[in-house]
């Protein structure tokens, strides 16, 4: 039996070359192979991107969207206002200047001093400081009503400086504006030397220029 050499790449028993069927069908079909490359990468940047993501959200409940829900920013009950019993209602718009007895007083104190506290916390991250912490200093307090299309919709507006436990003025700075529609709760709008641009004129004008927004 001689001895032959045979060339690289050639099956000695067939005499054909290896591979060369699937180097043609690779030639033949170059384009879909290519496309199967970029959807195969696509997908698994998606899925990476995906799991990236997950790792580094937010915890739920930390988002800085979230508004308070508590009952006591549904506190006090919104006082009848002469204007109540319009049907339809006229002039809308127009602002009223709200008194309080000292029993109403304190009860409108506790969901804005809630509220002043929650900004803190929501903001630091923090546990404190906490309604109790909060105090609305005398005399400074404002209370408004602003007529709303019907008597759901009546506005009322509140202004007043704050002291906080633990938490200095330029942390927390004055004057606090806080608002709630009738069927709504209470909102702190804004605090800070800005905050009263946040109250409409008309009422601003009703409380005369109010000390807590002067003294901004």
């Amino acid at each position: 039996m001689l001895d032959v050499e045979v060339p690289a790449g050639v099956n000695p028993a067939s005499g054909r070359v290896a591979g060369a069927g699937a180097a043609t069908w690779a030639q033949q079909n170059r384009s879909v192979l290519v496309a199967g490359s970029f959807v195969v990468a696509v997908v698994l940047g998606v899925v990476l991107g995906l799991a990236w993501a997950s790792d580094t959200s937010a915890p739920a409940g930390t988002t800085a969207t979230e508004q308070p829900d508590n009952p006591i920013l549904r506190q006090p009950t919104p006082p009848t206002i002469p204007w109540d019993s319009q049907n339809p209602r006229v002039a809308v718009g127009d602002a009223l200047s709200l008194s309080l007895q000292p029993g109403e007083r304190e009860a409108l104190r506790e969901p804005l001093r809630w509220l002043a506290a929650y900004e803190v916390r929501d903001r630091t991250g923090a546990a404190a400081p906490v309604l109790a912490d909060v105090k609305i200093t005398e005399n400074t307090l404002f209370y408004g009503a602003v007529r709303g299309v019907d008597v759901q919709q009546d506005e009322f507006w509140a202004v007043g400086m704050t002291e906080i436990a633990g938490v200095s003025g330029a942390e927390a700075p004055n004057p606090h504006v806080w608002k709630r529609v009738r069927s709504e709760p209470w909102t702190l709008v804004d605090n800070g030397p800005q905050a009263c641009t946040k109250i409409p004129a008309v009422l601003r004008t009703v409380w005369g220029g109010p000390s807590s927004c002067a003294a901004s």
